[in-house]
């Protein structure tokens, strides 16, 4: 009988799990509602046990003898049953539901032997007339890996080792246009790809744009005159802007256009929940400004030369990354295993305190 009541308990403690682990599913935005469901069950139970109890009463009222013995089985099933009604609950609302809704982050760090340039895009608020204008028309961007050499060859068909090598061809043949949040930007993307790839620490990517500067508007604008500035949107390779910008992969970098600038790239490997790791990078930049103005088309004193150019200089001081996950404390796996542990000990008082470990 011991076993048989032990077996009965074990399974009346997981229906009721179950059914209040699919309540918490259903409903895991409010807690709350396991407990009201919780009590709702509690008062059932102990009516079910008030209603056994009046037909053992008047089962016995028609005829003289003792009173209906005890029956250890049903106590035990019944003491399980509230012990796990009350206790699951109060585990969800105060050690479940909090685990399962808290952020953690694991951070670690490790070495990699190669890594890919970045993706990089130059933006221009088109309504902030004191930025430089992009020009692809009158002269192309150029990119180098290694160093700048107009004979080098493409470094898509050549070895990665093989250094300087031309990757003109992955800037965008045109300027394009970005929306973002209330703006809209006049935009050149170098896309990198995996044939710029980056083998020994500290290998240079060399990327220059041109633009032209209107000084007067600036003026009239503002009412001061600055150099001319872009933003700057460093990213992996793998997103594209607007990816990298809605997942916080990048943050646009307002710079001095008119001049060079070097930029050291920290491997920072990120994941933001539900979305695939990706680099975002720890960015270092100095600048080097020109010390003329040769692109001013709004000058009255001096004739434009030619245009302005920013400069990049990019590069990978070490290989050594840190890669950065996020998740919650708990999983609705950890919740079960953690349930499972729990029901055990539930069962155990319940024999106990029923009095059927000690029924031979």
């Amino acid at each position: 009988m011991g076993a048989e009541g032990g077996k009965g308990s074990s399974v009346i403690s997981f229906i009721l799990s179950l059914l209040l682990g699919t309540v918490a599913a259903v409903q895991k935005e409010l807690p709350e509602i396991l407990i009201i469901t919780s009590c709702i069950l509690v008062v059932l139970v102990v009516l079910l046990c008030f209603l056994d109890w009046l037909k053992r009463q008047r089962g016995n009222a028609g005829h003289s003898g003792p009173l209906p013995a005890y029956a250890r089985n049903l106590g035990n099933t019944v003491l399980t049953s509230i012990i796990t009604l009350i206790a699951i609950p109060l585990l969800y609302q105060y050690v479940w539901y909090p685990g399962l809704n808290t952020d953690v982050i694991t951070i670690m760090k490790d070495t990699v032997d190669q890594v890919y340039f970045p993706s990089i895009t130059l933006l221009q608020r088109e309504n902030w007339t004191s930025q430089g204008s992009l020009d692809v028309s009158r002269a192309r961007p150029k990119c180098f890996i290694g160093w700048a050499d107009p004979n080098a060859p493409n470094c898509g068909l050549s070895r990665p080792q093989n250094l300087p090598c031309s990757c003109e061809d992955r800037w965008e043949e045109t300027i394009g246009t970005f929306p973002w949040r209330g703006a809209t930007y006049r935009t050149l993307t170098l896309v990198s790809s995996k044939a710029l790839l980056c083998t020994v620490p500290t290998t240079l990517m060399l990327a220059q744009a041109f633009l032209w500067y209107d000084s007067s508007k600036a003026i009239n604008d503002s009412s001061r005159l600055l150099s001319p500035s872009l933003s700057v949107a460093v990213y992996d390779p793998t997103l594209t802007l607007e990816q990298a910008l809605e997942n916080d992969y990048t943050r646009p970098i307002l710079v001095n256009a008119n001049g060079m600038i070097e930029v050291n790239l920290g491997l920072n490997y990120r994941q933001v929940r539900g979305k695939p790791p990706a680099y975002d990078y720890d960015l270092s930049m100095s600048t080097i400004p020109s010390l003329d103005m040769r692109c001013d088309i709004g000058s009255d004193t001096r004739a434009p030369t030619g245009p302005c150019f920013i400069s990049l200089w990019l590069q990978f001081p070490t290989f050594e990354r840190q890669v950065s996950t996020q998740s919650y404390a708990m999983s609705w796996s950890d919740v079960v295993a953690s349930a499972g542990s729990w029901l055990s000990l539930f069962q155990i008082v319940s024999w106990i305190v029923s009095g059927l470990a000690l029924h031979t």
